[in-house]
């Protein structure tokens, strides 16, 4: 499957949660989700350096990505993207990152809605994003695509 297959993009575009897949240096597994945007036919994952993702991709850059659309139960609405990461943090990719995911998850009805219903949280969330900084650098997690297959409903369960 391409890139740029309209399936393909149909479930990236609606999908708000993806789970990669990487392996440490020993080759143990681990699976996190995280939020993500998709430009350019490559997938960017958001977190912080010191993340078990961010350092299992700079110990094994193979990956696989799952996405799923939750809402949906037709059989085309989940995908599967192996391919190879990188851990970026310059300041432009991190720039380019941040404007897409305030798109994509902030600027839409539902999302002001759920800032608005959640303002007293934005002090607890504040204060979050401050500890992880002193943690450790944000990063995203680049993902190019090698493979992509849609995943039958019926495999799932």
């Amino acid at each position: 499957m391409n890139v740029d297959d309209p399936v393909m993009l149909d479930i990236l575009r609606r999908c708000m949660v993806a789970r990669i897949a990487t392996l440490s240096h020993n080759g143990r597994p681990s699976i996190n989700p995280l939020y993500f945007v998709a430009p350019h036919g490559r997938i960017w994952l958001g977190t912080s350096e010191w993340t078990l993702a961010a350092r299992n991709v700079k110990a094994d850059p193979r990956v696989s990505v799952l996405f799923e659309v939750e809402q949906d139960r037709s059989p085309q609405r989940v995908l599967r993207i192996s391919g190879r990461a990188s851990v970026r943090t310059d300041p432009k990719v991190q720039r380019s990152y941040n404007l897409r995911v305030e798109r994509k998850y902030v600027l839409t009805p539902g999302g002001i809605r759920h800032y608005l219903v959640h303002l007293r949280q934005l002090s607890l969330m504040h204060n979050y994003h401050a500890q992880a900084a002193e943690k450790g650098q944000a990063c995203v997690i680049e993902v190019t695509p090698i493979e992509a297959e849609i995943l039958g409903y019926e495999l799932l369960g």
